[in-house]
């Protein structure tokens, strides 16, 4: 499977709310758009099932969350899924996959939304950035980034190669994080051009992010 420039495309766009593209669109214009989005969206889904039979079945990730491309009132702004072991459905903590008008990306992350109801604390996750260092040393990092849960998504995110040398940039991401958290993942960018194997790119970052994932189980 390939990442190419119409599935970025996509989601280049101003109006994404269902009441005002009827104010600017015709039926059938809207039905086109609607096509489209529900075209790329079972690409985006086939991928994260062809994904899951790749990881290996210690993770217990076979059946990852795949958030649908509408919320009933909008058009996504991006695709997201979400990938927690089986037995960790109910933690905050999980690996995910996004792709949005600028970026696809495979990251490590902390779920706010509706955390109340989930278990794992924001500060043990936090206690990861501690031992970012010694697990970088097991990835090139070039291609990876992190940044505070709290920055945009479309936000250029700050090399990890760049926090790992800077004492003082990793003082900063701590105080941009407030009481959120961070993010941390491996990015592939639409200006990149294509991704020609997606499957196995999308694979080896979350193999190489899932030491940090199960880290958090203890």
């Amino acid at each position: 499977m390939k990442l190419n420039q119409t599935d970025f495309q996509l989601f280049d766009r101003e109006i994404y709310t269902f009441k005002q593209l009827k104010e600017q669109y015709s039926a059938q214009e809207i039905e086109e758009i609607k096509a489209k989005y529900k075209k790329q969206w079972q690409k985006w889904k086939t991928l994260q099932l062809e994904v899951a039979k790749e990881l290996p079945a210690e993770y217990g990730m076979k059946k990852p969350k795949v958030e649908s491309w509408t919320n009933g009132w909008n058009l996504r702004s991006h695709f997201w899924s979400a990938y927690r072991s089986e037995d960790r459905q109910q933690e905050n903590a999980c690996l995910a996959v996004l792709l949005n008008k600028k970026q696809f990306q495979v990251y490590l992350m902390f779920q706010h939304y509706k955390s109340d109801e989930r278990s794992g604390g924001v500060e043990e996750y936090n206690e990861l950035l501690a031992t970012l260092s010694e697990w970088s040393k097991q990835v090139a990092i070039e291609r990876y980034y992190i940044w505070p849960q709290v920055e945009h998504e479309l936000i250029d995110h700050l090399p990890l190669a760049t926090y790992l040398a800077d004492t003082k940039g990793q003082e900063t991401l701590r105080k941009a994080m407030g009481d959120r958290s961070f993010q941390i993942g491996r990015l592939f960018f639409e200006t990149d051009g294509p991704v020609e194997d997606l499957v196995a790119e999308t694979t080896k970052a979350l193999n190489e992010l899932a030491p940090l994932y199960f880290a958090l189980k203890q």
